[in-house]
């Protein structure tokens, strides 16, 4: 009974030389997109102080959210959207186990901003046409890669610890 313990034991060692490290299953444009979100919320948690304390204003935009005053709940929420897509950067280029989840949730947020402003704009504003964004494409694109690459990701070793 024994020898089959030990048997499932070597499978399950054997399981996880095979399976791929995680750094390996994100995709060229994935690791592209990580590194520029990784630099731009990097730039957003040091720019959103400073305009403070240079009285600068910058304009801002992501998901069709534009803004230039710093004291708006716009740039705020953009500002935020930047921190977290910097933090799922962080998380997926340096291979962490929550990285996905992090992901899933702000692929999900980013689909949600990108619906609700096209349908503002076209109801909000009278225009009778919603606006399209491309984003909403590249998020979904996101989101289907990310759900596929999930139960591989929790399952193989990451490189650093």
């Amino acid at each position: 009974m024994e020898d089959k313990s030990i048997i499932a034991d070597k499978l399950d060692d054997l399981e996880e030389l095979l399976l791929p490290r995680r750094r390996t299953l994100l995709t060229w444009w994935l690791k592209i997109f990580s590194y520029l979100f990784l630099f731009t919320g990097i730039a957003a948690l040091a720019m959103y102080p400073m305009m403070f304390l240079l009285e600068n204003d910058y304009h801002v935009s992501l998901y069709g959210l534009e803004s230039s005053d710093k004291r708006s709940f716009i740039m705020l929420a953009v500002v935020v959207l930047f921190l977290l897509k910097g933090v799922v950067a962080y998380g997926l280029l340096l291979e962490k186990e929550w990285a996905i989840e992090v992901g899933l949730v702000d692929a999900a947020i980013g689909i949600l901003v990108c619906l609700f402003v096209g349908l503002y704009t076209m109801f909000g504003t009278g225009s009778y046409i919603a606006s399209f964004r491309v984003e909403l494409v590249l998020l979904i694109i996101y989101l289907i890669k990310l759900l596929k690459m999930q139960a591989i990701w929790k399952k193989s070793p990451a490189g650093y610890k």
